[in-house]
């Protein structure tokens, strides 16, 4: 994503994001977080099947996940 956006970093692309997110009107803000908190949904799926068998990365990518989620309240 961060690459479609012509920024080097996902860190960048995500700070983007939040700062659309902040600027964008009430009504369309709560579409966005409802979108993000889906797709983190499904991130989270996707991360459980396949570190299941390696619990200390599946920890790590968890904990990265819940932050990416403290930014969306």
């Amino acid at each position: 994503m961060a690459r479609n956006l012509g920024l080097k970093r996902a860190t960048d692309a995500r700070a983007a994001f939040l700062r659309a997110l902040r600027s964008s009107p009430e009504a369309d803000r709560k579409d966005m977080v409802v979108r993000e908190h889906q797709r983190l949904d499904a991130l989270e799926a996707r991360i459980r099947s396949r570190d299941a068998a390696e619990p200390e990365k599946l920890e790590r990518r968890l904990t990265a996940l819940s932050k990416l989620r403290e930014g969306l309240t």
